[in-house]
């Protein structure tokens, strides 16, 4: 009789002898490395240049003491503090304090951003399109590719904390108090790259998780700006949130190092919450069940419904956030006219343009944000062309022209959607601090006048899915934001400014009917091209 040995039946993945479920991180992070690097050099290049450039420029404005203070009287002002940071009443017409206090809050915010986009393209997004099964099909643990995310950006964060250091050091800044300023803003960039890999293991769908980690970074930036307007030197409330604790540092003021530490507890807690979210999931699911999981959910029944459920979550996020912006902004409006009565240069601007000079710049400040929204929205098409995923919709009786089309109105149905919540927000906020109700009405339907902006942004993004370059979408909001928050820092010429759609929507104080008509033409002209120049290319 012959024996035969049969081989033992195994079933999914078997870790070899002595791997763990972080085996393969360092191969994953070369290749994430690979992926990414002309991204990330360029997102190093322009965070470093600015640190040499936004310094000089400031000198150049305001070379005079007189000039300097005069600037710091306005950034007092509750709407200041806001986009600013707080003053510790020391060095305040430094230019290095300038610096920490008006640039801070702006490369928090970016590096954040990075952080985020970043952690989530290599962790859910990948379990999204299919490419992280390729991965784990090979000798990969279950928390090699989130690890290898937060190793990347991390390394990131390094590298920019060196190179911004040595920019300032090179102009003449102490290395010290630079120092200081540039491991704030990478260490709450690192914390928000930790709420990403959080965020990656709650929600199925990659837009949902970057939606989620983007609200949290808005209600952080809220809670500080709430916290230091109650106290310019930083509230009880302002603590509540990981920005605050990176401008409490008090660069170029009195530095302290203990603040960081919190930004490192903070970030290591999140990884920790990542790992034990991630061990709970299967693959390809989240924590939180969505929707269409669900026994009793609605068909969808056409191409733009399919557009707008993709983008619910979204969008509740987002107008969630607007709103709560647009009511922290109107709510600084009675603090604003009161100051003016003590600071002669806001005098002066609010008695030439009045209360809707200051709702105007207000609107224009949330429409900027909504830009982004926007951009991601009609990105989508170029995402889904990309994983595979918008084959299934074209293989059916769909058009180019319908699915890139019904992708630009879904963007702006969520963008009419934001718009209405930031100026009824703005509206609610001011009207009940100024007892003015019909402030509320104004304001709401000022904010849905800046939707034909919206579709100009639109036009742009379907422009760059149709010539497959997503970076034209992202320099249209770069130069709407830019334009808006550092036109005049920058010393941008008057012409190149007012090519900014939100920039040239004046709302409430007029509303520039030409000026938008001009937009809808213009939004339906790149739309139009982008539609004839998708339709005839080849799909990837």
């Amino acid at each position: 009789m012959r024996a035969t040995a049969v081989a033992p039946r195994t079933t999914g993945y078997q870790a070899t002898p002595g791997g763990s479920q972080w085996t393969g991180t360092l191969h994953l992070l070369r290749l994430a490395l690979r992926r990414d690097r002309v991204r990330l050099s360029v997102w190093i290049a322009i965070l470093t240049v600015m640190m040499v450039y936004a310094p000089n420029t400031v000198k150049m404005a305001y070379p005079e003491e007189a000039q300097r203070w005069a600037r710091v009287n306005l950034l007092k002002t509750p709407a200041g503090m806001m986009l600013g940071g707080p003053m510790f009443g020391g060095n305040e017409t430094d230019l290095g304090a300038m610096m920490a206090n008006e640039l801070m809050l702006t490369l928090i915010i970016a590096t954040s951003i990075l952080a985020i986009l970043t952690v989530i393209r290599h962790t859910r997004a990948e379990e999204e399109n299919g490419a992280a099964e390729l991965m784990l099909s090979s000798v990969v643990g279950r928390h090699a590719r989130t690890y290898a995310a937060l190793i990347l950006i991390g390394g990131v964060n390094a590298i920019l904390a060196v190179t911004m250091t040595l920019a300032m050091t090179a102009i003449g800044f102490d290395v010290v108090d630079a120092a200081a300023m540039c491991l704030g803003v990478t260490g709450v960039a690192m914390v928000f790259g930790a709420v990403a890999a959080v965020t990656a293991q709650l929600w199925r769908q990659a837009r949902t998780a970057t939606g989620a980690a983007m609200a949290a970074l808005a209600l952080a930036a809220l809670v500080r700006g709430v916290g230091d307007v109650i106290d310019n030197s930083g509230s009880a409330l302002s603590w509540f949130s990981p920005i605050a604790w990176a401008q409490q540092m008090r660069a170029f003021v009195d530095v302290r190092w203990w603040p960081f530490a919190l930004l490192v507890a903070l970030a290591v807690l999140l990884m920790a919450a990542a790992t034990v979210l991630e061990s709970r999931r299967q693959y390809d699911a989240g924590n939180i069940p969505s929707s269409g999981e669900r026994p009793n959910a609605r068909p969808i029944r056409n191409v733009l419904s399919l557009h707008l459920t993709l983008q619910r979550g979204q969008t509740i996020g987002w107008a969630v956030g607007m709103f709560l912006g647009g009511l922290a902004f109107g709510s600084m409006t009675k603090s604003l006219l009161d100051a003016a009565k003590d600071n002669e240069l806001l005098a002066r601007v609010l008695a030439a343009q009045g209360n809707d000079g200051v709702y105007t710049t207000m609107t224009q400040f949330l429409a900027a944000a909504a830009t982004a929204y926007v951009v991601t929205a009609v990105m989508r098409v170029w995402s889904d062309e990309q994983s595979g995923l918008g084959e299934a919709v074209l293989a059916g009786a769909v058009s180019r022209w319908r699915w890139l089309f019904s992708a630009v109105a879904a963007a702006l149905i969520g963008s009419a959607v934001l718009m209405f919540f930031a100026g009824l927000g703005n509206g609610l906020g001011a009207g009940l601090t100024l007892g003015e109700p019909g402030t509320i009405v104004k304001l709401t339907l000022a904010g849905l006048a800046f939707v034909p902006a919206m579709a100009v942004v639109a036009g742009i993004a379907a422009l760059a899915v149709a010539l497959r370059h997503a970076w034209i979408g992202w320099l249209a909001v770069t130069f709407v934001v830019t334009s808006l928050y550092l036109g005049a820092l920058l010393r941008l010429p008057k012409w190149l400014i007012d090519l900014s759609p939100v920039g040239r929507t004046t709302a409430p104080s007029n509303v520039p009917v030409v000026a938008l008509v001009v937009m809808v033409v213009v939004a339906a002209a790149l739309t139009l091209l982008a539609g004839a120049i998708y339709r005839h290319r080849d799909a990837l």
